[in-house]
């Protein structure tokens, strides 16, 4: 006789509703990465099925190749940035700020893992700031 494991028979097996991740809604997301490793961490997580309905693309170049690009073509729903150190970030994402739409969100992935940078860019409009790399 086989056995089926199931929520019903063996409650214990069913996993906790905060380990759930709901799949992402239908929206644009732009990653411009200055390191090809977090490039392919970014490519690698647009293969999560949960990202079926998004439409994610990377790009090289960090937050200069952003400000180029959004000279041309309107912004996408979220922008991923990810920083150099050598990079003055609030002068770049002051200029960036020019460029973007209303409305569009970015996230910024950077080195300093401190409070006061952090502050700073949520009080300029950043969304996130995750420490990498990623």
């Amino acid at each position: 006789m086989i056995s089926r494991n199931n929520s019903e028979e063996h409650p214990d097996l069913t996993p906790p509703a905060d380990e759930y991740i709901a799949p992402a809604p239908r929206v644009s997301v732009q990653a411009f990465c200055a390191n090809a490793a977090t490039a392919a961490t970014v490519k690698s997580a647009s293969q999560d099925r949960r990202l079926d309905k998004a439409h994610l693309s990377v790009h090289m170049g960090g937050i200069a190749a952003a400000i180029d690009a959004y000279h041309k073509a309107p912004t996408p729903n979220v922008i991923m940035l990810e920083t150099e150190a050598s990079i003055d970030l609030l002068a770049g994402l002051d200029e960036l700020a020019t460029v973007c739409d209303a409305g569009t969100r970015v996230v910024v992935i950077g080195s300093a893992a401190d409070v006061t940078p952090y502050r700073e860019l949520v009080r300029r409009g950043v969304s996130d700031y995750v420490v990498g790399p990623v």
